[in-house]
């Protein structure tokens, strides 16, 4: 069970990567579309976080399912706590974007797209430095 919870703990961490890179992407071609372009951009944002809400989800999932197998002795070690913070950055940065990406909706305010862009960055870095962490957690 150890070994599968792993597996898809890595897969839903690099998943959250990849996606995070192709929202940053989609968010730095929409900043100077018009119309119908950027109506479609900001589509699929909202695709992509719907399905970042998912991976994040999963992220917490499994990684909560494998601190809970470890050996009833055994401490998790420094790298797991560290990949833990990485996580919480991850999902701290992605509510945070989320709401910027409401509002921006909402209001029709262009002028929060650098902040937008900083946080999905955010969550990039962050998903980035937690898969290295987690190889590192369980590795070692």
């Amino acid at each position: 069970m150890k070994t599968i919870l792993l597996i898809a703990h890595f897969i839903a961490i690099a998943t959250g990567t990849g996606m995070s890179i192709a929202n940053y992407i989609n968010i730095r071609i929409a900043a100077g579309e018009q119309g119908e372009r950027r109506a479609a951009l900001a589509f699929l944002r909202r695709v992509l976080a719907r399905i970042a809400d998912i991976v994040i989800l999963a992220i917490w999932i499994t990684g909560i399912g494998l601190w809970l197998n470890l050996p009833p002795d055994a401490e998790p070690n420094v790298w797991f706590m560290v990949k833990v913070g990485f996580v919480v950055l991850l999902t701290l940065c992605h509510g945070l974007a989320r709401m910027t990406a409401g509002r921006m909706m909402r209001t029709g305010d262009q002028s929060l797209y650098p902040r937008l862009e900083l946080l999905v960055a955010g969550v990039w870095m962050s998903a980035l430095f937690a898969i290295i962490l987690a190889v590192l957690a369980f590795e070692s």
